[in-house]
This record gives C-alpha cells, sequence and structure tokens, in this order.
C-alpha cells in the first residue's frame, strides 16, 4: 500500500462479512497479501460481535480477535460441564479472555500474540488436547516419564468429559468485558476492582486519562 492510499474493501457473498486489503506482511514480506477479514453477526443473550482475521495470503500468517460491538462490563462467567449437552455451551474468547478448566488444572492466559474465538466447550477441550498432546511428545522424547504421565491423565479426563462421565468447571474472565460463556447453565457475576488487576490484557493495554479528562462513567451490569 503506498503512502495515502486508502485500504481497499472487497464485499463477500454475505452483505456483513468484508475483506480488507491491509498491504504488504510485515512477516513473509509478501506484496498486496496481507489481508483482514470481518465478519459481524448477533450471538443471543450476548449482543453483536465482530470476528476480525488478519492473515498472509503468501505464508498463511493468521490473528484472530473477537469484539464486542456493545459496551459489557467486566464479568467472570461460570458453568458446571456434568452430561454430553453442556460441550455446547458457547464460549466467546477475545484476546484479553482468561479461561479456566478447573479438575483438569488448565488455565488460558492471553498473551501478546493471543487469539480470539468464537466456538463451544467441546472445542475448547480440543483445543487443549492438541497443544498437550504435542507437549505430551516433546516431553518423552526429554525421556521426563512423571510429565508424559501427568499428561496422559489429563488427557484421560478429557475423554471422559467428552464422553459425559466426568465434571469440569469452565470459567471464563475478560476485564475488557469482550468474553462470555453462553448456555442455560451459566452462572455469571461483575469482576472485582482486585481480580480486575490480577487479570492479562493479553496484546492490549490500558491507557491512563490525561489531566482534566473526563473518564467514562462506569456501565451498568447487563443481564445474563
Amino acid at each position: 500500500m503506498t503512502e495515502g492510499e486508502k485500504p481497499r474493501v472487497d464485499v463477500g457473498e454475505a452483505d456483513d462479512i468484508q475483506v480488507i486489503s491491509l498491504g504488504d506482511c510485515p512477516i513473509c514480506g509478501g506484496k498486496g497479501t496481507l489481508k483482514a477479514m470481518q465478519y459481524i453477526h448477533e450471538i443471543p443473550y450476548f449482543g453483536r460481535v465482530m470476528e476480525s482475521t488478519i492473515f498472509c495470503e503468501k505464508c498463511g500468517y493468521r490473528n484472530a480477535d473477537v469484539v464486542m460491538l456493545e459496551d459489557r462490563p467486566p464479568k467472570l462467567y461460570t458453568v458446571r460441564v456434568e452430561e454430553e449437552k453442556d460441550l455446547f455451551t458457547r464460549v466467546v474468547r477475545s484476546k484479553s479472555g482468561t479461561i479456566e478448566l478447573d479438575e483438569i488444572g488448565v488455565k488460558i492466559e492471553p498473551g501478546p500474540a493471543a487469539e480470539g474465538f468464537v466456538s463451544n466447550v467441546e472445542g475448547v477441550l480440543e483445543r487443549v488436547r492438541e497443544t498437550l498432546l504435542m507437549a505430551r511428545e516433546f516431553k518423552k522424547q526429554e525421556g521426563d516419564e512423571e510429565a508424559v504421565r501427568r499428561a496422559d491423565e489429563v488427557l484421560e479426563y478429557i475423554n471422559a468429559v467428552k464422553d459425559g462421565k466426568k465434571p469440569l468447571t469452565v470459567r471464563i474472565m475478560d476485564p475488557l468485558g469482550n468474553s462470555a460463556l453462553i448456555g442455560e447453565k451459566v452462572k455469571s457475576r461483575l469482576l472485582t476492582q482486585e481480580e480486575i488487576n490480577s487479570l492479562s490484557l493479553g496484546p492490549y493495554v490500558t491507557v491512563e486519562p490525561e489531566a482534566g479528562e473526563d473518564t467514562p462513567e462506569e456501565s451498568p451490569e447487563g443481564g445474563s
């Protein structure tokens, strides 16, 4: 993209999907190969959401995020997965969302390269399973038998949860209010200021208002 040139927007088959040309890829240097795809849709009981993915057509670089288009307060969402139908509880996780899976001791914290996604509990478990399988292979090559044994235990527990034989407590917290669990059994509450301060913002940063600027009023809690 030359200086002063505006990004080109191509509208796909659906009116709510846009593909935006961002110019050259900073990873591989591909000329005009970096694009962003944005998809806006409504999630029942949560509101309008924009799923955005930046990708390179040449090297395959990809980074995704989920952004709420309506103001939501920072909240903690919890669901107890006890039977197979609970696996379909929807998971909206933005780059600033932290996920905890209690019984298997897994905590997914957002880092600088965090990605957002819209999935369900089963999809989150599959992500954890794939990551664990890779880690298990590394530990096996290193001869760390204890780590391999622990990985096998967690993998076995994940399979039992998927079969409805073991319970799992799933939590998601987001200091920016862009993440949530959505389903009949989901419980939620506002995050305390102490909890907000302890959570990672992922790739985002907090910008303090300059002296004299008005600070925004706190948003009221929405129902869920």
